[in-house]
């Protein structure tokens, strides 16, 4: 445990520009690195899988080392010191500009990362999120002096292997929904559930992903969907592309609101659901329009309508964009449904990030536990399932982007699955 103790002291010491990411970073080396287990760290000091780019001459040495997922050129350094500052000139090149943005959001920091390819692993969040109060743990017994408590780890860990991801669920399971409660933010319930509550709505918000000016930001649109819930007297909760779910200040699962409009429960037959199942808006834009070039799809928003708000399509279906640098995506970007399969109807969607997907199961075996009694798997239902006629969502934009699409009722099956093995 010597290379893992000494890396905690030098992070401890370390000099750095962002104090408060000092124990989400170590957490994430503890991930990458399996707590200084890997031949990576033990032979070469590196314990964030760090690949050798010319910028990092100075900080390193380039080493040819074969890991996981095959030979490449790594980063060697001569101590753990080395390794910390190595890590922030990494950081510092021109991929990751804007990371000084959450340099007091260690969660935040983690996402942006990952939003710019620093990780392939879907969960990478929610993994190194687990981490971090063992971090936070050793950084404090550091400064008071108390030895490092030994773990258990695995000998020669890398990057975790894609073979544990299967159907966008870790194969040890998922963690605990990461809830932010946004202070700012109240939304209008119209009274207690009948029956308490019995199960939720999934939609996509059809709203931007993408900051119109900035750098991006996985959090903008799901804060924007909540914040326009207080606006129009409706009451959900949102998942941003990172798969935190974000919830209005004077949030009550027990009261309800508005989310799902005119509908009916299949299973039930009982008219307006908002009532009996919560709704969570899943940030994304949802069903998108073809344009006349094959390699361009736009949302609604982004597609040239008429007065009424109405988008304005050919005989083909096809929209025009009504801004040429706005948010555009590529047919590589987006899933086309080619016929109607369960509630998924024809049609090009852009699919939701494994880190939501992750979110929606999360949050709906949360609320299994928290309602055993009430909570019925069966009753997560699309919002197209019970106002067929009216809404598209989720459609196909459920289930993780680069893998096939998900209609509701495997997503219920996946859910009972997993509460069997987790409960």
């Amino acid at each position: 445990m010597a290379e893992w103790e000494n890396l905690i002291v030098a992070a401890k010491d370390a000099d750095i520009s962002a104090p408060k990411l000092r124990a989400i970073t170590l957490a994430q080396w503890a991930l990458e690195s399996g707590r200084a287990t890997s031949r990576l760290a033990k032979d070469h000091h590196n314990y964030a899988g760090l690949k050798w780019r010319p910028e990092m001459e100075g900080f390193a040495e380039s080493v040819s080392y074969e890991a996981h997922d095959g030979t490449d050129d790594y980063c060697a350094f001569a101590s753990p010191e080395a390794f910390i500052k190595g890590y922030w000139r990494f950081i510092g090149r021109s991929v990751y500009e804007g990371w000084q943005t959450y340099a007091e959001d260690p969660a935040g920091y983690i996402c942006f990362l990952k939003s710019r390819g620093y990780a392939g692993d879907p969960h990478y969040l929610s993994r190194v999120l687990k981490l971090l109060p063992e971090a936070e743990q050793l950084l404090e017994d550091a400064e008071t002096g108390v030895p490092a408590a030994p773990v258990e780890t695995k000998e020669d860990v890398d990057r975790p292997p894609r073979a544990e991801i299967e159907a966008g669920i870790h194969a040890a399971g998922i963690a605990d929904p990461l809830f932010i409660t946004e202070k700012t933010v109240k939304q209008k319930f119209k009274g207690k559930r009948p029956n308490g509550l019995e199960g939720a709505i999934v939609h996509f918000d059809a709203g931007r992903r993408l900051p119109t000016r900035g750098p991006d930001d996985p959090e903008f649109g799901a804060l924007g969907t909540l914040r326009y819930a207080q606006k129009a007297g409706y009451a959900y909760a949102t998942i941003s592309r990172s798969g935190r779910i974000y919830l209005p200040a004077n949030i009550d699962w027990e009261q309800w609101g508005s989310h799902a409009g005119k509908s009916k429960c299949p299973a039930t037959n009982r008219n307006w659901v908002s009532q009996f199942y919560v709704g969570f808006e899943v940030n994304c834009p949802g069903w998108v329009y073809p344009t006349a070039d094959t390699d361009l799809f736009i949302p609604w928003f982004e597609a040239k309508r008429k007065s009424n708000g109405k988008v304005i399509t050919d005989g083909q279906g096809r929209a025009t964009p009504d801004n040429d640098s706005g948010e555009h995506y590529s047919a590589a970007q987006v899933r086309h449904i080619g016929s109607q399969t369960g509630n998924m109807r024809t049609g090009y969607y852009v699919p939701y990030t494994a880190e939501q997907m992750e979110a929606l199961f999360a949050v709906m075996l949360w609320l299994k536990r928290r309602n055993p009694d009430v909570f019925s798997l069966d009753r997560v239902f699309g919002h197209d399932e019970v106002a067929p006629t009216r809404k598209s969502d989720p459609g196909g934009s459920l289930g993780a982007a680069g893998e096939p699409a998900m209609p509701m009722a495997d997503f219920r099956a996946k859910l009972h699955e997993l509460w069997d093995i987790q409960g």
